[in-house]
């Protein structure tokens, strides 16, 4: 038996796998007829911007078939006349061609706008009257901004500014007023105003950001801190008194995101995460009361567009893909049916409550947990973050190879309350990994003496939780599949980027569990505990847990495989970052993935 492989990432089996669907970077036009993200279908082929018609009863996407295909770096903005700017960045700059409205199937004809080899370009999406700006910084601390045609006409160059900016909010319906975020000590939000090429204050006090605006109603949405945490606040512009901070706004249970104000600046559309979905909320400024528009059980993203033609939001469910949806009138709340009309093709998900040491943990799951053959615990990264019940082509993956998930949101999750939250600050891998351990050992209770045990799958923080539960208890769980995994909080703390840093110091991810038979939260100290076969994938390039944690883990484990000859797999994606199954050759590694999972024990070891 081979004890340890060591590989590149790459190439390509014969066989032939069910295509997915998969979009991101979505963006709408000025006016909100037009929609427009990237998206793959194919695991072969490269992603490619789609646009959506939402001028008609139902909205129409249409791939768009550029020259060399898009890497997940690329943004695409519709204009409101169905052409698309896209900007597109890598190693060697950043470049905004215009790609003209898609007629037919054959690869459009692109015109490069303006390109950079230093700094970057960032796209804004204008107003009825201006298409788009453009921001480019220069690589030192520059900004100039551009004003767009829509069209191949050069680019309009505004102003210069000294220092970056960001933000970008538009205060007037004409396009001349354009709110800011300076990063200038004490600055805050300043207005651009377009015709006069000049820069002011908005006048927010200290610590009141701006968050959204109506211009026809003149409405500022803006937060606050205070208390210790943040409140929203509506002003009107110009007025410089304090914001009023509605009561029952500010008192909505959940994880709240401001989506898009109604143009009278009377009505706020709200995302709130409670548990695993995300529930649509209309609240009324002025009568500061809310009601919520039902929508089926999915995960809304925080990109919307509210004009006459309604409310378009982005919403996925676990059996429909992301796409667009309108609320026809957000005043007159009444059930939204999904997305689109035709029957799914994909598995739906559910939730499950399991028993743990503290309550209860509730899950996601496809297929049964009990009679399929192979059984995955998911394990999500974070630790502040959750499973959604939104689409994920991984585990439709899995499903579709009848590997059942269960995808646990234990203790440290988002969503269940700061209780539930806060438990794993400052013991990472404490009341966490309890919670896991207690759920194997229910899922192997189920599944009997009959069927395999669990096998862990785990990426960024959840990758470290999967191979500390492998540590602590080895024969619960058949095998292991980790992607970008680290090595401790401490060990993190040493070269992780300043971001990482900030996170585990708010987080207390340095301090250690020293009071239960593991002891320290060390995988280096505790490889010689982990002798199941193990699968380690890494992206080269990781911007967020460096590859030589990965390396340094492999190596530590090839000292201890030779006692238990258990098989490891470590596969570094030349190129990639820190989600290597979703950039380029992700179809590679989903299949190193799946095989290995297919590959598990028939009956219990």
């Amino acid at each position: 038996m081979i004890s340890a492989t060591k590989s590149r990432a790459g190439g390509a089996t014969g066989e032939q796998e069910r295509p997915f669907v998969r979009r991101l970077n979505f963006r709408f036009s000025p006016g909100g007829r037009y929609a427009a993200c990237l998206a793959a279908d194919d695991h072969d082929s490269p992603m490619s911007p789609e646009l959506w018609d939402l001028t008609g009863l139902a909205p129409r996407p249409r791939r768009v078939r550029t020259q060399n295909g898009e890497t997940m770096a690329s943004v695409p903005l519709p204009t409101d006349e169905g052409d698309l700017l896209l900007c597109r960045s890598g190693a060697h700059g950043s470049r905004l061609t215009f790609v003209p409205h898609p007629d037919s199937g054959k690869t459009v004809e692109e015109v490069e706008l303006i390109s950079v080899r230093r700094g970057g370009l960032r796209l804004l999406p204008g107003t009825a009257r201006i298409p788009a700006l453009v921001l480019e910084t220069d690589g030192d601390t520059n900004t100039v901004v551009w004003r767009l045609s829509g069209r191949t006409a050069p680019l309009e160059r505004i102003v210069r500014l000294p220092y970056p900016v960001g933000g970008g909010v538009w205060l007037d319906e004409s396009g001349n007023r354009l709110a800011l975020v300076s990063t200038e000590p004490g600055a805050g939000t300043m207005v651009l105003d377009l015709s006069q090429r000049d820069l002011t204050a908005l006048g927010l006090p200290a610590g009141e950001h701006l968050l959204l605006a109506a211009p026809h109603g003149g409405v500022l949405l803006t937060a606050a801190r205070q208390d210790g945490g943040h409140r929203l606040g509506v002003r009107r512009l110009g007025d410089r008194g304090p914001a009023a901070f509605p009561d029952r706004l500010n008192g909505i249970e959940g994880t709240v995101t401001p989506l898009a104000l109604d143009p009278t600046g009377r009505l706020l559309a709200l995302s709130v995460i409670r548990r695993a979905r995300s529930h649509l909320l209309v609240h009324d400024l002025v009568a500061d009361n809310t009601s919520e528009i039902e929508l089926p059980p999915g995960d809304l993203h925080p990109t919307a567009h509210w004009s006459g033609s309604g409310l378009r939001l982005i919403h996925s469910a676990s059996d429909r893909p992301t796409g667009v949806i309108t609320v026809p009138e957000p005043s007159r709340p009444r059930p939204l049916a999904p997305c689109d009309g035709h029957r799914s093709r994909w598995t739906a998900a559910r939730t499950r409550q399991y028993a743990a040491p503290a309550g209860t943990t509730e899950a996601i799951v496809y297929g049964d947990p009990v009679s399929s053959r192979h059984l995955v615990v998911a394990l999500h990264g974070g630790p502040e973050a959750a499973w959604r019940l939104g689409f994920d082509p991984l585990f439709q993956r899995f499903a579709s190879e009848d590997i059942a998930v269960v995808a646990p949101n234990q203790r440290g999750s988002t969503g269940y309350g700061a209780t539930h939250r806060y438990a794993v600050h400052g013991a990472w891998g404490g009341p966490d990994l309890a919670d896991i351990l207690h759920l194997g050992r229910s899922l192997v209770a189920e599944r009997g003496p009959d069927r395999p045990r669990p096998m862990l799958y785990g990426a960024s923080y959840g990758a470290y939780l999967a191979l500390l539960a492998a540590a602590a208890e080895p024969g619960l769980w058949d095998r292991a599949t980790v992607v970008a995994p680290f090595l401790s909080g401490a060990l993190l703390y040493e070269d992780g980027p300043g971001s990482v840093r900030s996170l585990i110091d708010r987080l207390g991810g340095r301090e250690e569990i020293r009071d239960d038979d593991l002891g320290p939260r060390d995988l280096l100290r505790l490889a010689d505990r982990i002798r199941l076969p193990l699968l380690i994938v890494h992206g080269e390039q990781d911007p967020i847990i460096p590859v030589s944690h990965s390396r340094r883990l492999h190596d530590r484990l090839l000292r201890t495989r030779h006692l238990h000859g258990a098989p490891m797999t470590y596969l570094e994606v030349p190129g990639a970052g820190h989600d290597p199954l979703s950039g380029s050759g992700e179809h590679a590694i989903t299949r190193h993935v799946l095989e290995f999972f297919r590959t598990a024990a028939t009956s219990p070891r």
